[in-house]
């Protein structure tokens, strides 16, 4: 992802755009799966609520002498119970979040094939690279695991509050009311830093990320002027990354040392003013103590549930900047390619690519040549045809090289895999036109005038466009 491209979309991701609208949330969360893996949130957690309500209950039976050992089996059945759908939920999860990603990666692969978007836009290409091939599955895997761990917290915390009010003491409750009312200004106070050093550090990731997508050619090639290069590069756009991301975990955990003070401290001090008080009836402050680990893990769980609300902020950026991608693709790159031109199609000169389509329309089949200098029009004719002919024609780029091929053809020299292609391309019944840009231009002779024969063969039943230059031409 070029430094242009990513400052582009930095100010295209924080006006009030609607690139990510509800809509596009939709991706996430529109699944069957996920449906059934929050349900089994709410069935895990449910039992987890009645475990704290059995060993209460066994608790009071123990101390009046009653008989407890059937509350006591309901409270070990409660805590052995939940591991199952707990553990289904988690399956569910993972099922959720592939789901999630084979949509997103269809979205994107259909708003580029019903969008004409130029395929030499550079920065676009770097732009959907960067987050779809590299970001996207990490980022959805965050972003649901996020959502699952949020549900079972916020389901802990609700069923927490009904155990602390009816349950244990009222000092308590009143506790739990103070620090969740205190959380709730931290979140507030932290949310909008937290977001934007989050959108900061994914930026500066692709950014990195980008610089290292150029090992290979950049050091495996052995050029020193390129890997020195390259090598300051990876420093620079590596320093600028670690340091957003120390940034950003320090501004988080500072935020989590201030939800677990707001979280702990009421509760903590209620809990030593009880066990003090002198009115304190001494069988109330037995159960109190017998409780306290799971008083805490219930406080705990509200720690948990806010700092979870804050780390919303960092996840909801870096999908942001996923569905920015995607809203691009399918909105902001729409475009017919320029129509002034200065080309020769077959030595007759046109300046003007409806000229181009009216010659090569004329036939049915044929070879036609388009030649011209550098900058004069040839591949924006060729994909001016592209986009005239759509489905009906094959267009060749100059660098096939990652086009989806069914044999890769890795063995073959250049000028056999081209002949491969060639052969795969025609025996299409659909294509009727096969354009080829520069389709000679790594060849040495022997290969040019082989593979020319072939093309002059080719175009006896189908229309063959191609982008020479001068010189190469019989």
């Amino acid at each position: 992802m070029t430094d242009m491209a990513i400052a582009r979309a930095e100010a295209e991701g924080t006006p009030n755009r609607r690139s990510a609208a509800p809509r596009k949330w939709w991706i996430v969360f529109k699944h069957r799966t996920a449906v059934f893996c929050l349900l089994l949130v709410l069935v895990h957690q449910s039992i987890v609520a009645c475990s704290t309500i059995f060993l209460t209950a066994t608790i009071t039976r123990f101390q009046s002498g009653q008989g407890y050992f059937t509350e006591l089996c309901l409270y070990l059945m409660a805590m052995a119970i939940p591991y199952l759908p707990g553990c289904a939920s988690f399956v569910l999860m993972q099922r959720w979040i592939n789901v999630a990603h084979h949509a997103l990666v269809e979205d994107f692969t259909n708003a580029a094939a019903s969008n004409s978007v130029d395929y030499r836009d550079v920065s676009t290409r770097e732009d959907v690279t960067a987050v779809l091939a590299r970001n996207s599955a990490p980022v959805i895997k965050d972003y649901i695991s996020f959502i699952h761990d949020l549900a079972s917290f916020s389901l802990n915390s609700v069923l927490s509050i009904v155990v602390i009010v009816f349950l244990l003491p009222s000092q308590l409750a009143a506790g739990y009311c103070v620090s969740l009312a205190l959380c709730f200004v931290i979140v507030v106070a932290l949310q909008k830093g937290i977001g934007e050093a989050s959108s900061r550090c994914e930026y500066a990731y692709l950014r990195y990320s980008g610089v290292l997508s150029g090992f290979w050619p950049n050091v495996v090639l052995g050029n020193t002027h390129n890997e020195s290069i390259w090598r300051s590069q990876r420093e620079s756009t590596g320093a600028s990354f670690y340091a957003t991301s120390n940034r950003l975990e320090l501004f988080r955990q500072f935020g989590n040392v201030l939800l677990a003070a707001a979280s702990l401290g009421p509760t903590i001090f209620l809990i030593i003013a009880l066990a003090r008080s002198n009115t304190a009836d001494p069988a109330l402050v037995a159960a109190l103590i017998v409780s306290l680990t799971r008083i805490f893990l219930i406080v705990n769980s509200l720690s948990a549930l806010v700092y979870r609300v804050l780390d919303y902020s960092s996840l909801h950026a870096r999908v942001k900047v996923l569905l920015d991608a995607l809203d691009r693709m399918s909105h902001g790159n729409s475009k017919a390619v320029a129509t002034s031109i200065d080309v020769s199609v077959n030595g007759v000169q046109a300046r003007d690519v409806s000229e181009v389509k009216g010659i090569v329309t004329a036939t049915r089949f044929g070879r036609f040549t388009i030649t011209g200098d550098n900058g004069s029009g040839k591949s924006t004719a060729i994909l001016a045809l592209k986009q005239e002919y759509g489905a009906a024609c094959f267009l060749l780029p100059s660098d096939y090289s990652h086009l989806a091929w069914k044999k890769n053809g890795h063995s073959l020299s250049t000028g056999q895999r081209l002949v491969e292609h060639l052969a795969e391309i025609f025996q299409i019944e659909s294509i009727q036109y096969i354009l080829l840009d520069e389709w000679d231009a790594n060849l040495d002779q022997n290969n040019t005038q082989r593979i020319d024969n072939t093309l002059s063969l080719l175009a006896a039943k189908k229309v063959i466009v191609e982008v020479r230059h001068k010189r190469t031409l019989p």
